[in-house]
Parts: C-alpha cells; structure tokens; sequence
C-alpha cells in the first residue's frame, strides 16, 4: 500500500495500473482503523490490484473529485475508471471478494 498527498498525486501513482484500489480513510476513526487492518490483511490473501491510501488529514481534494462523503471509503478502479465504492468497515475476506472480483458496477 502506497499513501497518496493529493489528486494529482494519485492519478499519477494508478497509471500503469489495470486494477487500483484507494482508500479514504481518517486513522482517528474507528470504522477507518478498522477498514485498514481488514485491507491490510486481504493484501496478504490476494495480489490482484494496487492499493492507494488517502489520508483525509491530509488529501483534501479526492473527496469532491469522487463526491466521497464518508470515510472509510474504498474506490475500485479498473483502467483508470471508478467502478465501484465500498463504504464501511468490512471482514478482509469481503475486501478480498470486492478486490478479486466485485469490480463489476458502482454501489
């Protein structure tokens, strides 16, 4: 997992990149401490895409850019295209299935 400083910051790190995932998250909150660890460990399980995290301390951009209301938010992309936004903290293995698989539509 890569941090990313700002919009720009982040559209530069995903080319390249068929499958990205970002995470928007604030480390003061519980549900984002939650969604990081669950994350953290579905990397362990799976390989399959990159994932980006955005502090939201300190990227203040990404939010309107994606109209991201809540944190944690999880944005999956596939070629540079938001495909799907998981809201919430969730069980890694759910993480995983989204990552591995659920990259077909936005919630």
């Amino acid at each position: 997992m890569q941090n990313v400083f700002s919009y720009a910051d982040f559209s530069q790190k995903m080319e390249g990149h068929d499958r990205v995932a970002l995470l928007i998250h604030n480390p003061e909150n519980e549900f984002s401490r939650c969604a990081f660890r669950s994350i953290t460990e579905a990397l362990h399980l799976s390989q399959t895409i990159s994932v980006f995290i955005a502090d939201v301390s300190q990227v203040r951009d990404i939010h309107s850019v994606y109209r991201i209301e809540n944190e944690p938010s999880l944005l999956l992309f596939v070629k540079g295209e938001l495909v799907n936004v998981v809201e919430g903290c969730h069980e890694s293995d759910y993480f995983k299935a989204m990552m591995d698989h659920g990259l077909s539509g936005k919630n």
